[in-house]
């Protein structure tokens, strides 16, 4: 038997489960929900950055940072607007913010990692978030996928590219002198791994392993276990059939 616990929602994306029993819920139109553990909901959070909602794209993941009930912090990913010459372009971004003692807004908002290059899609934003752990403890790293946004499939082999990535961060930002691509004058230094479609699940294992999944083409969805510096062949290999054959 299934039962409500939130009604009123618009396209929820994600929830994060608060030590009191509430919990966060982001609406990809581009707001973050409140709900008590009864399923009110709450006034929406203010201090979000600006939103770019279209198609596939909007606010999307959210999770706690594992020393949330000390520290109060979590992070979120969405589409991120262009500016400048990049007007009407859109790419995934990754932030960190404080959420208030009251629950009411973000504080110290920090955008700490941009998707390159910023593309003018309303398809795969990937987007979601996992932070990592070693030997059961936090290695103070984020992993995040990126999607490869369906017009642009070919970059997801490109490793000057962020497009069809998954890449890892530090809590700030900076890049983990252990990623696979460091020191390498072809490649970025934050790829993880390459040759992704839309990776829109992720997780880890009891022993630390990432698991994600990935919406392929038709037929063509995977379930991978991404190590470092690995290809999973997007689009060179697919068990799926393109659009249009």
């Amino acid at each position: 038997v299934a039962h409500t616990v939130v009604a009123g929602l618009e396209h929820p994306w994600a929830v994060a489960f608060l030590p009191d029993g509430r919990y966060l819920i982001s609406e990809r139109p581009g707001r973050l929900r409140l709900a008590t553990a009864d399923g009110r909901l709450l006034t929406p959070i203010a201090g979000l950055p600006p939103i770019a909602s279209s198609g596939q794209g909007g606010l999307l993941d959210v999770v706690l940072d594992s020393d949330f009930a000390r520290n109060r912090m979590l992070y979120f990913c969405f589409s991120e607007p262009g500016s400048g010459a990049g007007q009407g372009k859109n790419g995934t971004a990754l932030a960190r913010a404080r959420l208030s003692d009251d629950g009411l807004r973000l504080e110290g908002l920090q955008v700490i990692f941009s998707q390159r290059p910023k593309i003018a899609s309303r398809l795969h934003f990937g987007c979601r978030i996992v932070e990592r752990r070693v030997g059961g403890q936090s290695d103070g790293t984020l992993f995040l996928t990126l999607g490869e946004r369906f017009t642009e499939k070919d970059q997801a082999q490109n490793l000057q590219s962020h497009l069809g990535k998954i890449v890892r961060v530090t809590k700030d930002g900076r890049v983990p002198p252990d990623n696979p691509f460091v020191g390498r004058a072809d490649a970025w230094p934050e790829i993880w791994s390459l040759g992704h479609r839309n990776v829109q699940g992720a997780t880890l294992a009891p022993d630390g392993t990432l698991w994600i999944h990935e919406h392929g083409p038709q037929g063509g969805d995977e379930v991978n276990r991404p190590a470092p510096g690995k290809n999973y062949g997007w689009p060179v290999i697919t068990y799926g059939e393109n659009y249009g054959g």
